[in-house]
């Protein structure tokens, strides 16, 4: 009786880790798809984004990915800035 009122209590933090994972998993198909890089990404347990990208991709591409994630029902939201930075790539 303990273990399934622990499981119970536990089930909505596991599911709100889920929300992270799987919007990570699909912000990095999508980066790698469209060829984008130099990028740091971070979701949060909702789902939200936040992608700052580094100063060698080009605003054309920027667009190109902030639309296909908009379009992914993982993805609750994004926050994005291109930094004066370099960034090692994602692989």
């Amino acid at each position: 009786m303990k273990k399934l009122i622990a499981t119970l209590l536990l089930l909505p933090a596991l599911a709100w880790a889920d929300l992270a994972k799987h919007a990570e998993y699909v912000a990095e198909q999508v980066l790698v798809e469209e060829n984008v890089l130099f990028v740091y990404f971070t979701a949060n347990d909702e789902g939200r984004l936040t992608i700052l990208f580094g100063r060698q991709v080009p605003d054309w591409q920027i667009e190109a990915v902030l639309a296909r994630l908009s379009a992914e029902p993982a993805i609750r939201g994004i926050t994005h800035a291109k930094v004066d930075t370099d960034y090692c790539p994602i692989r």
